[in-house]
């Protein structure tokens, strides 16, 4: 397989870090499985990561490595585990609306006031929203909490026409926008009639196979659940647990949770699937064309490091998340961490480049 170096965007990831892991390097000597264990086993021990790394080869997964506990004092982290995606879920939301652009439910350039009748915003159509190119300021998270002490996916659609006007027309930059992400969550609840997290179990994993994938947040009827990880301060058994926040009622932009289980599924899923034409599915791997004609490294819900892969960082309480992958569905690393870890996104790195 081939394997490119390359920066991936995300949202609340380190940048600029100075990398503190050990060398993951066995001059080609060896089962490149068990050093990867050991190097891991390292990392671990260093205090800097936990959770589950998961490598796919051939459409199969190669390699898969646990480390930590789910939860302060809980149980040892399996393949089982479910762990918060943070913006790695944008891909998700990505694949709801596509399931309903197949549907015939809805189009990519349909206008987003066909469904959010309170936007004040002109011209933005729903392949603006995935693109990150519609213009709309990332408020959400600015909005006032309401009086249940949390922010939920309608009240950022409810806060639309008082949203900040735009200082950017549409198409004319690449701005990474929660924000939109929420809109489209809330734009399919809509189109769907139903809450985002029935929908997309109803729409997507389900359809997709998918065993222990769900959204979740802190309007989901159940607060916890078997095998849920639950954001730490770091690798020890016993650190301490980060709560939820005010803004963890909404979804779209996050708040989507997977298991390693599921990892070889779900990266096939985007090679090809039932539910989405490839005509559809391959414009989620095009660059937005700017209004300077310039192009965006971002296509839906993935960024794009070059030709044939595609990728994503997350980052939110104690997640950290990333996803790589061949556009042929073919090979994969993925990194699932819930321990606060800023080198993950360089974990995934390096077993890139030691596996090239």
């Amino acid at each position: 397989m081939r394997f490119w170096k390359f920066t991936v965007l995300g949202a609340l990831v380190c940048s600029g870090c100075t990398s503190t892991l050990p060398p993951l390097d066995w001059g080609g000597q060896g089962d490149a499985r068990e050093q990867i264990g050991l190097w891991l086993d390292d990392v671990h021990e260093d205090g800097l990561g936990a959770g589950a790394v998961v490598v796919v080869r051939e459409g199969e997964v190669w390699g898969q490595w646990f480390h930590g506990v789910e939860r302060s004092g809980g149980d040892p982290v399996s393949g089982a585990s479910m762990f918060r995606l943070a913006s790695v879920s944008k891909q998700f939301t990505v694949a709801g609306v596509l399931t309903a652009v197949g549907q015939g439910r809805l189009g990519l350039d349909d206008d987003i006031r066909v469904w959010l009748l309170e936007c004040p915003y002109e011209g933005v159509t729903v392949r603006h929203l995935m693109q990150h190119v519609s213009g709309i300021p990332d408020f959400y998270m600015d909005l006032p909490v309401p009086e249940r002490g949390f922010l939920g996916i309608a009240d950022v659609v409810a806060a639309l026409p008082d949203a900040p006007p735009m200082e950017r027309a549409v198409g004319e930059a690449f701005e990474y926008s929660n924000t939109g992400y929420v809109l489209l969550a809330g734009l399919l609840e809509r189109v769907y009639g139903r809450p985002f997290e029935e929908l997309m179990m109803a729409e997507v994993f389900g359809p997709a196979g998918l065993e222990c994938t769900r959204v979740w947040n802190l309007i989901s009827e159940d607060k916890d659940w078997p095998h849920k990880t639950w954001s730490m301060e770091g690798v020890e058994r016993d650190a301490a647990q980060i709560d939820p926040t005010e803004l963890d009622g909404v979804a779209g932009d996050g708040g989507t949770f997977m298991c390693a289980e599921d990892v070889a599924r779900w990266n096939a899923w985007w090679a090809s699937n039932a539910a989405v034409p490839d005509s559809i599915r391959l414009q989620a791997f095009e660059p937005a064309v700017l209004l300077d004609g310039s192009l965006s490294d971002y296509g839906f819900g993935w960024s794009l490091p070059d030709a044939d892969h595609v990728a994503h960082s997350g980052g939110w309480l104690g997640a950290r998340t990333w996803w790589w992958r061949s556009l042929d569905g073919q090979d994969a690393v993925v990194v699932f961490n819930h321990t606060g870890s800023e080198q993950a996104t360089e974990v995934g790195q390096a077993i890139l480049d030691a596996l090239r």
